[in-house]
């Protein structure tokens, strides 16, 4: 299986970063959450459109890092790309000290 990340300029985002989406594009990355992994032909199901219509929804959601296409020799996939939260640079003595 290939994975397709996101061109290298975009950023990676946290789960929070989908706050401060259009309510559209909220509502199909967290259904896509959800699934954890779905087809072109599902989208445009979900979205009662085109495979053409939503397949340029998950490209805007590729190029801002939310999503990633993933070739698996068939079929074309696509799942939720998110990164973890930064830990924090204070030592476990500091946090145990307040």
């Amino acid at each position: 299986m290939n994975y397709q990340e996101p061109d290298q300029s975009s950023p990676q985002n946290i789960q929070l970063d989908i706050l401060d989406l259009p309510d559209e594009q909220r509502q199909l990355i967290n259904w896509i959450t959800r699934q954890q992994k779905v087809t072109l032909a599902e989208v445009a199901i979900h979205l009662n459109t085109t495979e053409e219509l939503a397949q340029q929804h998950l490209k805007t959601l590729i190029n801002q890092g939310f999503i990633q296409q993933l070739d698996d020799s068939e079929l074309i996939y696509y799942q939720p790309y998110f990164r973890e939260k930064k830990k924090s640079k204070l030592s476990q003595n500091i946090w145990d000290k307040l």
